[in-house]
């Protein structure tokens, strides 16, 4: 019993056997109660959404909101809404080789991470399904230096 002790300390302190890598702590404000997230408007018609988040779309289809915390964009196609994304203005500025807690940022934009399944995971990106909405979800840092995004889409879901 003694030697699995030691056996076990001797890995932990030379070689760091079993240490997973270390995620950084995000600490991000949870949305405001009338918060609704961009994947909810996806499937709505334009001008619905529009009148919804009070804001006009431009003339090729796109919405952008700005708040303190969120820079949100709605794209459609045929006048219904098929992608968004959030910039949690929060986060930055993000690095492509730092870890993140993707939980947390799904979390700040009101989304459920108990229903996701996770797909993909890298250092600076973690993709998502939701199969009950269809949906395919990233949680992603672009490029040093930027804030965290997530995108929405039902396009690519399952590709």
């Amino acid at each position: 019993m003694k030697s699995v002790f030691i056996t076990a300390a001797i890995c932990a302190v030379l070689v760091g056997c079993g240490n997973k890598e270390e995620v950084q702590a995000t600490q991000l404000t949870p949305p405001p109660k009338d918060f609704i997230s961009p994947d909810r408007f996806l499937k709505f018609r334009l001008e619905a959404a529009s009148d919804i988040l009070k804001t006009a779309a431009t003339a090729d289809g796109s919405i952008t909101t700005t708040t303190s915390q969120y820079k949100t964009r709605y794209d459609s196609t045929d006048g219904v809404i098929t992608y968004s994304e959030i910039y949690l203005l929060d986060t930055a500025p993000c690095s492509q080789t730092e870890t993140f807690d993707p939980i947390a940022v799904l979390n700040a934009v009101a989304v459920n991470p108990k229903k996701l399944e996770e797909q993909d995971r890298m250092t600076h990106l973690v993709t998502y399904y939701d199969h009950q909405e269809k949906l395919k979800i990233s949680v992603t840092c672009e490029q040093d230096g930027t804030p965290i995004v997530v995108r929405f889409s039902n396009k690519y879901y399952g590709h």
